[in-house]
């Protein structure tokens, strides 16, 4: 995944007026809201997918920016800002859980005259407060893991959450038992809340990264990636096999004075002369001390910084924080008595061995380099993305330069600055290509960017398909770069509407002739497939490629729609065609909405969507709200043991899209369970925890509406085939 164009244009936007206060009125506000759904798409893309595309820096860059606007335009402040809360949404096949205390993210450092300010301001807080606080600074490693809450209740592990928006995510209890640094059992029966950071060792990244190459499967780039990854796996047996760590650093509450080690929890300490100090510039020293680093860099595990923590100094040890938590306090965001300094983004010269022009689904071609392939930060980096010309002219990158490439931990490769000293004479200037890669199509130039204006350039239309199922889009799972590679060279997918034409008996016989296309995996896309028909208008809005228009419009639109009472796809198109109407909707400009009521309007899409309707897309639901019924299932959750006529993955996608959430293992709060044959000891624990069963098919149908194939059997077809039903 690359940068989005909103991103790249949001940080040159920063880097151009760092000083908020000189824009306009409109200007700020429109920088506002982009700033707003950008950040939340990182927070997305960090916090769930865990395959974030932007540095901590970057980022930083963005939110720190959002928060000068909102000093300086406090009418502006939305509740879905960023800085009012973490933004995140619970993962599939967790359920629910909240946070007694919050658990803030910190607010980050990137350099000395950040500490030394902080420390100022910190002894005026202290001074006004009390006269007689004093403190002591500590340093401890930041760990570049998942951040999690650990509950014992009288001796027993009996929770694990995922920190999500800080006040409520993911219980992670049945997958963090699997943890054998974790004590399921202290040596004393106190009852006590932890925040703890889970990690993967760096030697089992390398080892789960050859597993899934030998699979054909991507690698993951770091360890938390990995980590976050393996952690929100539904089987816990495969939790296990992922050698996690988890190293616990603060006491949220307790019922006792003890330290962390003094009831033998796993945490990890910087060698002791690292550890505390009288005073900032001690710290800052310390920070920038190489040897730390290289103490770090040592160990079996990623660091991407330093937290610098205040400790009252009266108290023991730092045994117990209330004074300085209480008199420092917190914003809604972060807590004031502790700050990460992040290390420096690591960076690393690389030769450019040829560019090429990649094609997008929105026309626009980039510019890549391909490089002599280079190791930073762990990862061979080979290609970086060039992103336009303008890119190309302020960083003078020439032909077969040199290049300064910055990655910093999670981060994608990206182009710092060209190297001209280490030019021989053979570099020449890059130009643009005069015909489209993909397609032999004269390329016309517009603004900073160069357009394939061919709508049937083949590389377009592969990543108008690779959206058109992302999950910003209509979320169908299973089809990534190389089956869409695959079906488009069997002539099986050349428009959206294909999608559901795979899932006819002649195409499936087609698709069993391909290769690794097997019986099960025809099966799960068919199901996904089935699935979208149910995603709500905006996704679809979002996926068939209208100009301009990305998942905030889509919602507007869908909105609209539904206030019109718009119910079939004649009276939709009728709407989206008519400008006027548009130019009303608030955000929609005049030049988007002179681009939706042109893309309504030509007979080659026309062509497409009612194609798309025939095949039961559900044009009809213009609504996002959910009805009273969905929002009653909303707080039901449910199991499956057993087997069934259908695999439990199509089972339970059946019943997630009615609203309901799946556990993959029973948990107390789990709603319900459907018992098949053959099934295990989830049975016992539905008796245990009193979760309400069904193991009758034809009850099964009835009460969830799901299709469920009669069973068979080659021998003897009765019911009994069932097992339990």
């Amino acid at each position: 995944m690359t940068l989005s164009e909103t991103t790249i244009k949001l940080l040159d936007f920063i880097k151009q007026n760092p000083n908020p206060t000189i824009l306009d009125s409109d200007l700020l506000a429109h920088t506002y809201q982009n700033l707003i759904d950008t950040l939340i798409e990182h927070n997305h893309l960090y916090y769930i997918e865990s395959s974030p595309i932007i540095s901590d820096y970057e980022y930083d860059q963005l939110f720190s920016y959002l928060k000068n606007i909102e000093e300086i335009a406090p009418h502006l402040i939305t509740s879905n800002s960023p800085t009012q809360s973490l933004i995140g949404q619970i993962s599939e096949g967790f359920a629910k859980a909240d946070h007694r205390t919050p658990l803030l993210s910190l607010e980050n450092s990137y350099n000395a005259q950040d500490l030394t300010n902080r420390d100022t301001r910190i002894k005026k807080i202290l001074e006004k407060a009390d006269q007689n606080c004093s403190f002591f600074y500590r340093l401890e490693p930041k760990f570049d893991g998942i951040s999690c809450e650990i509950i014992y209740q009288n001796w027993l592990l009996t929770q694990a959450i995922t920190r999500g928006d800080g006040k409520t995510w993911e219980d992670i209890t049945i997958n963090a038992k699997t943890i054998k640094s974790l004590p399921k059992k202290l040596t004393q029966p106190i009852n006590i809340r932890l925040r703890g950071e889970i990690m993967m060792p760096k030697s089992q990244l390398s080892a789960l990264n050859l597993s899934r190459e030998a699979l054909g499967l991507n690698s993951f780039a770091n360890t938390r990636n990995a980590a976050s990854w393996s952690i929100k796996l539904l089987d816990s047996a495969e939790v296990e096999k992922r050698s996690l760590i988890c190293f616990i650093y603060d006491i949220l509450e307790s019922d006792t004075n003890q330290t962390i080690k003094e009831i033998w929890l796993p945490t990890f300490d910087l060698p002791e002369k690292f550890q505390h100090f009288d005073n900032i510039q001690s710290v800052i020293d310390t920070c920038l001390n190489p040897e730390l680093k290289d103490f770090l860099d040592e160990q079996d595990f990623d660091f991407d910084g330093l937290v610098i923590k205040i400790t009252d100094k009266n108290l023991p040890n730092g045994k117990d924080q209330t004074s300085i938590r209480t008199l420092l306090g917190a914003t809604e965001h972060h807590p004031r008595r502790a700050i990460a300094y992040k290390f420096p983004a690591q960076q690393i010269a690389a030769k450019i061995s040829s560019i090429d022009f990649q094609v997008g689904r929105t026309w626009i071609l980039t510019p890549v380099a391909n490089l002599e392939p280079v190791n930073l930060s762990g990862v061979t980096i080979s290609r970086v993305s060039l992103h336009n010309f303008d890119f190309i002219k302020e960083k003078w990158i020439l032909n077969w330069d040199f290049v300064r490439i910055q990655r910093s931990g999670e981060v994608i490769p990206y182009v710092l600055s060209a190297i001209p000293s280490r030019r021989n004479g053979t570099e020449s200037e890059i130009f643009p290509p005069k015909l489209c890669p993909s397609c032999q199509t004269p390329i016309i130039s517009q603004d900073i960017h160069y357009y394939c204006k061919n709508p049937d350039c083949p590389a377009q239309l592969k990543e108008k398909l690779l959206y058109f199922v992302s999950r910003d889009a209509l979320d169908i799972a299973g089809f990534g770069d190389s089956i869409i590679q695959l079906l488009m060279e069997q002539n099986l997918l050349n428009s959206f509407a294909d999608f559901y034409t795979l899932t006819k008996v002649e195409n499936q016989i087609l698709l069993r002739k391909l290769p690794s296309f097997w019986d099960k995996k025809i099966s799960e896309l068919i199901s996904q497939i089935e699935l979208s028909k149910t995603k709500p208008l905006r996704r679809l809005l979002n996926a068939i490629g209208i100009p301009n228009i990305g998942k905030k419009t889509a919602q507007d639109l869908s909105t609209y729609l539904a206030q019109k009472k718009v119910t079939n796809l004649t009276s939709l198109i009728n709407e989206l065609k008519n400008t006027e109407q548009l130019w009303a909707i608030y955000g929609i400009w005049d030049k988007v909405a002179t681009d939706i009521s042109a893309f309504f309007s030509s007979p080659k899409i026309l062509d497409l969507l009612y194609k798309l309707e025939n095949f039961w897309l559900n044009f009809s639901a213009v609504e996002d709200q959910k009805s009273n019924t969905e929002q009653n299932q909303n707080s039901l959750s449910f199991s499956i043991t057993g087997t069934f006529p259908l695999s439990r993955t199509e089972i339970a996608n059946q019943l997630i899209a009615q609203g309901y959430q799946f556990d993959e293992n029973p948990i107390q709060t789990t709603s319900f369970m459907l018992i098949g044959e053959k099934a295990g000891s989830k049975v016992d624990k539905a008796q245990k925890y009193n979760i309400k069963t069904y193991n009758n098919r034809e009850e099964i149908v009835k009460t969830f509406n799901i299709k469920l194939p009669e069973p068979q059997n080659k021998k003897t077809p009765t019911p009994i085939q069932w097992g339990l039903f």
